[in-house]
């Protein structure tokens, strides 16, 4: 059997209503299909989410996984050790991609042959002003916290060398922001780092449909305020990781501590913040 190039790994939990349409996207890549590998690595869904995915067996080389801890960290790393090939690519099953996602990556990466982990930039599903603006803050903030020293990317996609993954892994002991903890991990023991800007990827913007602007933006906003603090997100409980069953759920609205964390912070933390908290206000007026 020929080496993968790319080994594709989704972690899922009851997500049988948004798996199937990323599966289905890999299927149409115009990548050579035996050029990559597909590891689903499945928390014990309560769903359909398991029987859905093996529809796509035969349309592309896709591996099941159970695994017996609900973490999304750990199920990354799982897919990652069972991963053969030269490249992982982590994604969320919320995830859709354009035909010709793989095809743009890998021109990037021979364009950028010092890369050793990167991510791409997003773009909305709708072309709506507030998707595209959500969309915008999202892009510039992995390049404010980049430019800052500060590498930085979402869990729904990034990309690292199967030989940085052998060495660095996601903290499963962390409840928000793994995906950045990783990152920076990577980066601190002599990996490089680069954002793509393209091609994109359609980042799911359902948190923010579920919560509403207020909670999205300023629930967001206050757990990167506290990682620029310093703190970790080992006793994390306000940003839920529970798979697709959240978004069927009813939920309050949420706008809170802000201001509070933005006044404990040191002067020299302030730049960024500001950098950050003037795009939300550009983009949405918030």
């Amino acid at each position: 059997m020929i080496k993968p190039f790319f080994s594709i790994i989704i972690p899922t939990l009851n997500e049988e209503k948004f798996l199937p349409s990323l599966l289905e996207d890999l299927s149409n890549q115009t990548f050579a299909k035996e050029l990559f590998e597909v590891i689903h690595v499945d928390g014990k869904s309560e769903d359909q989410t398991v029987k859905e995915a093996q529809k796509f067996a035969d349309k592309i080389n896709l591996t099941t996984i159970t695994a017996e801890k609900r973490n999304v960290a750990f199920q990354r790393n799982l897919g990652g050790e069972n991963a053969k090939g030269k490249w992982l690519i982590f994604m969320d099953a919320d995830d859709r991609l354009p035909a010709y996602f793989l095809d743009g990556v890998k021109y990037q990466l021979a364009k950028n042959p010092e890369t050793d982990i990167f991510t791409t930039w997003s773009e909305p599903k709708n072309i709506t002003s507030l998707e595209g603006s959500i969309t915008r803050i999202l892009n510039l903030g992995i390049e404010l916290y980049n430019s800052s020293g500060k590498p930085s990317a979402f869990g729904a996609m990034i990309g690292v060398k199967k030989v940085h993954f052998n060495h660095v892994q996601f903290d499963e002991t962390q409840k928000f922001m793994e995906d950045t903890f990783f990152v920076q991990s990577v980066c601190d023991n002599g990996g490089n780092f680069k954002i793509f800007k393209e091609p994109r990827y359609i980042f799911s913007l359902r948190r923010f449909e579920k919560e509403g602007t207020l909670k999205f933006v300023s629930n967001g906003a206050l757990l990167q305020l506290k990682y620029l603090q310093g703190h970790d997100f080992k006793d994390e409980e306000s940003y839920k990781m529970v798979g697709g069953s959240y978004y069927d759920q009813i939920s309050p609205s949420l706008f809170r501590n802000v201001i509070s964390q933005v006044r404990k912070m040191p002067m020299q933390q302030l730049k960024l913040t500001r950098k950050i908290l003037q795009t939300i206000n550009d983009e949405l007026g918030v």
